[in-house]
């Protein structure tokens, strides 16, 4: 019997990506995110989710992607990692994917670097590569370090 992984895939400028359904708290539509002056360039600011305050990172942002792409909607998937949760704002969360383990391949090294460790395995599905994202690697441990900070001093101040 196959093994299988459950990602939440969404889209980014068009580019399919995936999480691990298990570090997924939430999907939030149409979220307020409050602007945050002096944020982390990738920050887009907070967000008060049943009364827990959680920063929203732009994941277009942090890939360096353009964001002036126009998306089909305003998403946010509200992920636990280690020592906090964050929201990631996406473009469309497509659906909970179901990929076969065996059509699954680690992530050829040219496209990965110190910069880029999240970027874990990918995945053929229906001919679209899904990028599946390592999300407890998608901040190095300063930038963690910093948006622990950051989301502690915002606690605070609500």
């Amino acid at each position: 019997m196959a093994d299988y992984i459950r990602p939440v895939v969404f889209t980014l400028g068009g580019q399919k990506f995936g999480v691990d359904i298990n570090l997924v708290q939430s999907i939030e539509r149409q979220v307020d995110v409050v602007p945050v002056p002096n944020a982390m360039k990738y920050i887009s600011g907070i967000v008060n989710l049943r009364g827990e305050v959680i920063p929203v990172m732009s994941l277009k942002k942090k890939f360096s992607m353009d964001d002036t792409a126009e998306s089909k909607g305003n998403n946010t998937v509200i992920v636990n990692l280690p020592d906090m949760k964050i929201a990631l704002e996406v473009d469309e969360v497509l659906e909970i994917g179901e990929l076969n383990a065996e059509k699954i391949v680690d992530m050829p090294r040219l496209a990965k670097n110190e910069e880029t460790e999240y970027l874990d395995r990918v995945a053929s599905v229906d001919g679209d590569l899904v990028i599946l994202l390592d999300i407890n690697k998608i901040l190095s441990e300063d930038e963690a370090q910093g948006v622990r900070e950051f989301a502690e001093q915002m606690s605070r101040n609500d």
